[in-house]
């Protein structure tokens, strides 16, 4: 009666895996177990440990080590060489006899069966929700779901080397910073090193990589994705993640500095987005960005940002109010003082501290133009420039201006 009531079991899971395989031919999706050995050898491993006796979901063993062909996805069966061993285990739990629990790695949010792929086999037949089972589990910086084949952890597996070698697993585990496209990898690691770069430069100190890498996330990614999903930027680019558009949205502000800054058309902006992206993306990525007015106020408040701390200008003259309405020029004005800072020393024959040219530049180049531009109303004439912006522009035309007024013809008296 038992053995009838087993086999019957087994005929029964055995067809419903072989409707699952014609299944899988006509939808393309993918029917197999994983093979533990294959995601292993995809995945950075930073160690393993035993973690003991667990009632593991069902639904979430996805894979093998040694019996991946003998069974699909859902655990049915592909084949009978070993359907008796499959009986005996369905017999045993019609005579309620309690079985060993299975052993099982865990990698991420799945477990692979090392031993006791039948027990978990029949378990799923009889519509059970867990097993016990001995747990060793794999560590590794990323999640693995149930719901991935090896295509997905081949994607994952650049993921997981950048983690590693940023150490954002262990600095920030919380953090999610995935990307589509793998192969940008190496650009955000870029990112970090550049801003440890500059942190190392303002400090005047090496900073340590981890620091940086904190630092980086916290006032650089953080805050440009908060401001991409503020203007919910993820509406136009709906298969883009954040991370995605952290990448686009920094590399169209750098470009786009270099277009305030003397390049000739968004052209040239499109020409050095074109390497990163293809050209039908980047043309449609400029139809959006160029519209969004908050990236230039952004670029704007990273640039005064920036001058701040390479000037201290607000520590130096607390009520020195130096506001620019236009992005890039910041750049601009950082350049002035530093070659007022060149003519003192020359002018002193001496070196002379950076804060005292800044002082200088202020005191005695800066204000002088401003009671010009005060005493000859000219900002009256630009509502929409500030009067540092009309500073600036006599500064950078300064040459042009002098040329000009020593050709204009003298009056005799």
């Amino acid at each position: 009666m038992l053995d009838n009531m087993a086999h019957d079991d087994f005929q029964r899971a055995y067809r419903r895996g072989f409707w699952r395989k014609l299944s899988s031919w006509f939808t393309g999706n993918n029917n197999e177990l994983l093979v533990y050995d294959d995601v292993r050898r995809q995945l950075p491993i930073a160690g393993q440990r035993d973690i003991g006796l667990h009632e593991v979901p069902l639904d979430k063993i996805v894979g093998s080590v040694g019996r991946y062909r003998d069974f699909d996805r859902a655990f049915l069966p592909t084949q009978k060489v070993t359907s008796q061993r499959w009986i005996n285990i369905d017999k045993a739990r019609y005579q309620e006899i309690d079985l060993p629990p299975i052993e099982a790695y865990k990698v991420g949010d799945v477990y692979f069966v090392k031993d006791g792929n039948h027990r978990v086999s029949v378990a799923r037949e009889r519509n059970q929700l867990f097993i016990d089972a001995y747990v060793t589990e794999i560590d590794i910086p990323i999640r693995l779901t149930p719901d991935m084949d090896i295509d997905d952890v081949v994607a994952k597996r650049d993921y997981a080397f950048f983690l590693q070698e940023s150490r954002l697993n262990k600095l920030l585990p919380d953090a999610d910073l995935e990307l589509t496209f793998s192969a940008e990898y190496p650009r955000l690691l870029e990112h970090i090193k550049t801003h440890r770069w500059f942190l190392s430069n303002e400090r005047g100190t090496e900073v340590p990589y981890e620091e940086a890498v904190t630092s980086w996330h916290t006032h650089v990614y953080h805050p440009l994705v908060a401001a991409i999903i503020k203007h919910d930027l993820q509406a136009a680019f709906p298969n883009q993640t954040e991370t995605d558009l952290y990448l686009l949205v920094s590399e169209y502000s750098w470009l786009l500095r270099e277009l305030y800054q003397g390049a000739d058309s968004l052209n040239e902006v499109a020409s050095g987005l074109m390497p990163m992206y293809s050209e039908k993306a980047v043309r449609s990525a400029l139809r959006t960005l160029r519209n969004a007015e908050w990236i230039d106020q952004m670029i704007l408040e990273q640039d005064r940002a920036a001058f701040m701390a390479a000037t201290h200008i607000d520590q130096i003259r607390p009520n020195a109010a130096i506001i620019l309405s236009e992005p890039g020029k910041y750049d601009n004005l950082l350049r002035h003082i530093n070659a007022h800072h060149y003519y003192l020393g020359l002018q002193r024959k001496a070196d002379v501290p950076f804060d005292e040219a800044v002082a200088s530049f202020y005191d005695d180049v800066y204000l002088p133009l401003m009671r010009i531009i005060h005493e000859q109303g000219l900002i009256a004439d630009f509502p929409e420039r500030t009067e540092a912006d009309l500073c600036l522009w006599v500064l950078d035309h300064r040459q042009d201006l002098v040329a000009a007024l020593d050709s204009l013809p003298t009056t005799s008296q």
